[in-house]
């Protein structure tokens, strides 16, 4: 097919591959031949790409990965996990929604099932675990686990029956990634990561070969979130509470205009055409000694005393940030935050990756663009209930790829079709990286960067991508005013 850049395919089977190996070795086990396996499935899916238009390549690599007989079988002895007594049907079904993040629709196309089907071989999937002690809980953690092997930044948990992942790291971000193309890709930034590596629940995929234990269930490997382990002391829910990454989501008022989805929101407020709020140019938060902290901070903390000198400013920030709220809450809203929290992790894991995903994206926002949404989230309340109706029918009319550029925020998202070429074909962690560099620059020059990428050829915008995904992450914004410059 012509009309599609020769960088398209390379560029897309990075992006999938990794992804590819992990849902691989957790359906076959991981003993799997996974770089032959890939290196077969991409000479397959390389023959047929011109022939596909590209909405149609995830569906077909998918489809081709899944036909392959190695992943009819776990390969060799697989590890003592629940995951490996469900049957091959019921766990590819599970690992399309945990690792890959497939919809419904999707999946049972890639499985060749109907809906119905696929979703019954869901729920027959949870409930044989469920069954083996494996709730929401821990399903959550499994999933989170995935995402982290998938990005590259999950450590072997066995060397001897697990091979290092052979791709690389994805670019770091000095600010939460505001670029999501799938509701699975979720995260608070390095908060998040950071206080997941340290409270005791983390999950890490695949655990060590091992047999479960007499008198305990196989799940225990993953214990529930607010459920200590046999013979501990009880945890204390406000302090587990206060250092977790969702405090702020679940404090989060019922209408909390992020519900709305920033994406809706920056579109309408770029609509109403009022001038946006100039961005706030605060000062970085400043590292904070656990020995200077108040007794009462310390005591709600303590369940990150230990990692609290290796984590950055912003993240001590944000963690002292909560147990100052806390201090203020009254009796009544303690205890309805705790119900809160107790409810939260009984939620669908889906569900609740969803809803961080929503709130990650608000919360990466600068606040005069908060400021601006949040008016305009009140202006459209007070309109007569068809009205309202009418703008969300507008922006549901808009093409897919169109609503995902205004998760970015009004400011850029106004902007950023002009720029689309610039980010075209490349992984979300390389998109997310140059989308920081983007937002560092101010709108004229974003405008003329537009026009000039506009006027480039293929190749000069992969060298000038290359160029500044290259360069360190403080320097890349230098190098895309310069690209935008006569």
């Amino acid at each position: 097919m012509s009309s599609i850049p020769s960088s398209a395919l390379p560029a897309f089977l990075r992006g999938i591959e990794p992804r590819a190996r992990v849902l691989a070795r957790a359906q076959a086990g991981p003993a799997l031949d996974d770089e032959r396996l890939l290196a077969d499935v991409r000479e397959e899916f390389s023959a047929r790409a011109a022939r596909l238009p590209l909405a149609e390549w995830p569906v077909r690599y998918w489809g081709l990965l899944l036909a392959r007989d190695e992943l009819g079988q776990p390969s060799g002895q697989t590890p003592a996990h629940p995951l490996y007594s469900l049957t091959h049907t019921r766990r590819l079904a599970l690992l399309l929604r945990l690792v890959v993040g497939l919809e419904p629709a999707g999946a049972a196309r890639v499985m060749g099932l109907s809906e119905t089907a696929y979703r019954a071989l869901w729920a027959d999937a949870e409930d044989k675990l469920a069954e083996q002690g494996v709730g929401p809980a821990v399903l959550m953690r499994w999933h989170e686990a995935f995402q982290r092997e998938a990005r590259g930044d999950a450590a072997p948990a066995d060397t001897a029956t697990r091979t290092p992942a052979r791709h690389a790291p994805p670019t770091a971000r000095p600010r939460t990634p505001r670029w999501r193309p799938s509701p699975l890709q979720w995260g608070l930034g390095a908060v998040a990561l950071v206080l997941l590596a340290v409270l005791a629940a983390t999950f890490i995929w695949p655990p060590a070969p091992m047999a479960p234990r007499a008198a305990e269930p196989v799940a225990d490997a993953a214990p529930a979130t607010l459920e200590p382990a046999p013979g501990a002391p009880p945890r204390d829910m406000a302090a587990a509470l206060v250092v977790d990454p969702d405090f702020a989501l679940l404090d989060a008022a019922p209408d909390a205009p992020w519900r709305e989805g920033v994406a809706f929101l920056s579109w309408a407020t770029v609509q109403r055409g009022v001038p946006l709020p100039a961005p706030l140019d605060l000062p970085p938060a400043a590292a904070r000694p656990w020995d200077q902290m108040p007794p009462a901070s310390q005591a709600l903390l303590a369940p990150v005393e230990a990692a609290w000198p290796a984590l950055d400013a912003p993240a001590q920030a944000a963690l002292l940030a909560n147990a100052e709220a806390w201090a203020g809450f009254d009796g009544a809203r303690r205890e309805a935050l705790q119900a809160a929290y107790a409810a939260w992790v009984q939620r669908p894991a889906l569900e609740r990756s969803a809803l961080r995903a929503a709130h990650a994206e608000w919360m990466a926002l600068d606040a005069g663009e908060r400021e601006a949404l949040t008016a305009t989230a009140a202006a459209l309340a007070a309109l007569p209930a068809a009205a309202q109706q009418a703008q969300r029918a507008a922006f549901a009319a808009l093409d897919a790829q169109a609503q995902r550029d205004w998760v970015v925020g009004p400011r850029l998202g106004a902007q950023l079709p002009g720029l689309r070429p610039l980010l075209a074909f490349v992984p979300a962690t390389e998109q997310a990286a140059l989308i920081a560099a983007l937002e560092a620059l101010g709108e004229p020059t974003r405008t003329a960067l537009a026009a000039r990428v506009a006027a480039m050829g293929t190749a000069e915008r992969a060298a000038l991508r290359g160029k500044v995904l290259a360069a360190p992450t403080d320097a890349r914004p230098g190098l895309l005013a310069e690209a935008a410059g006569p």
